[in-house]
């Protein structure tokens, strides 16, 4: 009985974990735009009967915007690549970077981007194991960026900077600054070392989900 119960959480938990990171980022993307797109929508019922249910325009508008979305973004990339253009977003990120509040997000957002979408970036590409919560016991983690240089002036000790996932959530985490030689590299693959958080353990580095179905 206990091993068909962990063998369905195994399906459904990813499936479902899934399912909710790609509802959360098409709404994040979608909904500030949905009421204007629906009304848009509404005027075409007459012609299309389908547009008449609430839950298909719904969806048709959120398609709409995905594609809109898709394609603003393709041309503004073309665009950005064009030297005059390139003056003019310059001068929009100077007026951001100078609006209380707004400035913060703004450069932290713009920054943490650009560092994920750099060519030669080094983020997240080395996995680790570090002592935490507390030195009896490890977690898996991955090694990111450099530690700042006013932490690190306040201890003698060398920091590494390690994000270590939260389980079966691994969207977030926790950004811990351990003792670079407290910090093990370890030989797994980013992906396995996902696939260990998500599943809680169940499922290990190099094994396959119908292996583990077998046992």
């Amino acid at each position: 009985m206990k091993k068909y119960l962990i063998a369905g959480l195994i399906i459904l938990l990813p499936l479902i974990l899934t399912i909710m990171i790609f509802v959360f980022v098409i709404d994040l993307f979608t909904a500030p735009f949905l009421t204007m797109f629906i009304d848009f929508l509404s005027k075409y019922e007459q012609t299309l009967t389908l547009l008449k249910n609430p839950t298909v325009i719904t969806i048709f508008a959120r398609i709409l915007i995905i594609i809109m979305l898709i394609v603003f973004i393709f041309v503004l990339g073309v665009i950005a690549r064009w030297f005059f253009f390139r003056s003019l977003i310059n001068l929009m990120n100077k007026i951001f970077s100078k609006i209380p509040l707004v400035k913060t997000i703004y450069t932290s957002l713009k920054d943490i981007i650009s560092s994920f979408m750099k060519k030669g970036s080094k983020a997240f590409t080395k996995t680790a194991m570090v002592a935490f919560p507390s030195k009896d016991s490890y977690c898996v983690g991955f090694e990111s960026g450099e530690i700042p240089e006013e932490c690190q002036k306040k201890v003698k000790e060398k920091l590494k900077p390690v994000f270590v996932p939260t389980a079966p959530h691994p969207i977030s985490g926790y950004l811990v600054m351990a003792i670079e030689k407290e910090v093990f590299s370890i030989d797994m693959k980013n992906e396995d070392a996902v696939k260990f958080t998500v599943s809680c353990g169940l499922i290990l580095p190099g094994e396959k989900l119908d292996d583990k179905l077998k046992k």
